[in-house]
């Protein structure tokens, strides 16, 4: 029991009440005392359940807090979710370009899947090819021994679907004896006989990508004829003419043609044959203009005449020459670099456009005579020997021989890029 402060107090007392009245009363005081300790007993129990009690209450206020701590962030969540549908056009609009995104994302995924196993088949096709011996046409003279430097692929790269369509069309130039044109398959480095044409006495080839048309120049009779990619017919679009250069714009149906007949000159007409007219007369500039190139961001045509580099607007203004040298005959354009490749003897040079700086990339195993760019690697034709060369300029500039492409009664192949 607690010890109460107060019962010497009451204990005093008593004794001396009972001293004052004596023996009788005794008996009273003590039953008083009995009953106070049992009121004080009572009075400690009550004192301990309303502390239990009390800490029972300050437990459930705890808990009332954290609720209302809850409830409060809930509000705050809500009011925000509140302000963001208010804003609905915008959630509607985000809603859409989301869609968007998952249906390009799902056709994406899915021609990925479609490319993969392409890529898988074509590999496994190649891989057959590669482990056999290529055999041409007996109509086609066997490929001869490429140099050590040959290669067996254009690119070190695993070729992707969309180029196994991708091949260059070689012809040979100036052959009296009816022929077929040669295509060389980039992807696998392969060589077969493109068989619609026998055409002879083949000066320039070019291609139309949008039509699929190709553009013959042709020597006696001069003239410059069309065919769809994949047929024999041809289609005469202008007589008279004779041509070392054909370079298409196809956004504008333009052709530019450089002619040696009737006159030296850069010449144009519609990808139809409409419309022919000289834009510039160049008899008096050097020797016979050769290969051209376009850059049809800024409407220039660059060219080369064995002697020179020139340029001239798309209207035959400004002939500027960039660079002279002997045997320049071929020119390419990197449109999107702003880079000019160019031949000299054997040498590949690059000029940039915007200061007409030349630098020398790589020495050739042939003087060019036709180049095209193509996913970052130069494939040109040889003067005077029949290799079809190589240069990767995205990663090195070392040349390689592809194919050695050699028919009766010519020594130098034209060619045009097919991709």
């Amino acid at each position: 029991m607690v010890d109460f402060k107060y019962l010497p107090c009451l204990l005093t007392c008593a004794s001396l009440i009972c001293s004052c009245y004596g023996q009788d009363s005794m008996g009273y005081v003590l039953n008083k005392l009995k009953q106070f300790e049992k009121d004080l007993r009572h009075l400690k129990q009550g004192y301990h359940q309303m502390k239990r009690q009390l800490h029972h209450v300050s437990r459930l206020l705890s808990d009332f807090q954290n609720e209302t701590t809850v409830f409060h962030d809930s509000l705050l969540k809500k009011a925000g979710m509140s302000d963001r549908e208010n804003s609905c056009d915008i959630c509607m609009r985000e809603k859409h370009q989301l869609e968007k995104v998952l249906q390009t994302c799902d056709a994406n995924t899915a021609n990925l899947k479609s490319q993969i196993t392409t890529l898988k088949e074509t590999c496994q096709s190649q891989m057959s090819k590669l482990t056999s011996n290529v055999t041409v046409s007996p109509s086609t003279p066997a490929p001869l021994n490429v140099t050590s430097t040959s290669r067996t692929s254009v690119s070190t790269t695993t070729p992707r679907p969309e180029e196994e369509k991708s091949r260059i069309l070689i012809a040979p130039i100036w052959s009296s004896t009816p022929h077929q044109f040669r295509q060389l398959n980039i992807h696998s480095n392969s060589l077969s006989v493109y068989q619609y044409h026998t055409l002879k006495q083949v000066k320039c080839i070019a291609y139309i990508t949008k039509t699929r048309k190709l553009l013959i120049g042709l020597y006696n009779p001069d003239k410059i004829v069309s065919s769809t990619l994949d047929t024999r017919h041809v289609t005469v679009l202008r007589e008279g003419v004779e041509t070392f250069g054909m370079a298409v714009d196809e956004d504008r149906d333009i052709v530019f043609i450089s002619t040696y007949q009737p006159r030296y000159s850069i010449s144009r007409m519609s990808t139809q044959g409409k419309d022919f007219t000289a834009i510039i007369d160049l008899s008096k500039y050097g020797s016979i203009p050769r290969q051209i190139a376009l850059d049809t961001k800024r409407r220039r045509i660059y060219g080369c005449n064995t002697g020179k580099l020139f340029t001239v607007t798309y209207d035959g203004q400004g002939l500027t020459t960039l660079a002279t040298g002997s045997q320049v005959y071929a020119v390419t354009l990197d449109q999107t670099a702003g880079v000019l490749y160019y031949g000299v003897q054997k040498k590949l040079m690059k000029m940039t456009v915007s200061n007409n700086v030349s630098t020398e990339v790589t020495t050739l195993d042939a003087v060019p005579w036709n180049m095209r760019l193509y996913r970052g690697t130069i494939y040109y034709s040889s003067n005077g020997s029949p290799i079809v060369g190589a240069v990767d300029v995205t990663y090195n500039t070392v040349a390689y021989t592809l194919q050695s492409v050699s028919v009766k009664g010519s020594s130098t192949n034209g060619m045009c890029l097919i991709p």
